[in-house]
Formats: structure tokens, sequence, C-alpha cells
């Protein structure tokens, strides 16, 4: 399988990103994604890589196509090899 090195920061650049850009607070995020707050704290610190099921919850908390989540994603790894 395919290692992804940067993944996790790149994950968690995109998530604070779209969060301050819908002016959320993480409580209020990790509220409507109806997941805990540390759990949220530890995907924008880069410590953990959240599962599909977890990325759908924040996608639609913060009303954000998955789609385009990935392709940010995708970009910010893109970004960070450099």
């Amino acid at each position: 399988m395919k290692r992804y090195p940067n993944l996790a920061e790149a994950i968690a650049n995109t998530l604070e990103s779209l969060r301050n850009e819908k002016e959320m607070s993480k409580s209020s995020l990790a509220d409507f994604a109806n997941i805990e707050r540390c759990y949220l704290r530890d995907i924008e610190k880069g410590n953990r890589k959240p599962t599909v099921n977890t990325i759908f919850c924040l996608c639609e908390a913060l009303q954000a196509d998955p789609i385009d989540f990935s392709k940010r994603v995708v970009g910010e790894i893109e970004r960070l090899r450099k």
C-alpha cells in the first residue's frame, strides 16, 4: 500500500482552513459534526487521521462537498511536498 507521509498534516491544514472560512470554533464544529472535541483537536493538530465517516460528518457540518474537501487535501499534500 502506498504511504502518504503528509496526509495527516494536509487534512489538518485543510480542515482548519475550511473551519476558519466558515468562522466556526472547534467546539461548534465538533458539536455540529457530533464528534468529540478532543478528536477534532487531534485531527487539526495532525495527530490523528479521521475516518471516512468522520470526514463526511465534518464536511456536512461545514456545508462543504466531500469531493471538494478531498481535492483541497490533495492540493495541500502537493504544497507540503515542495
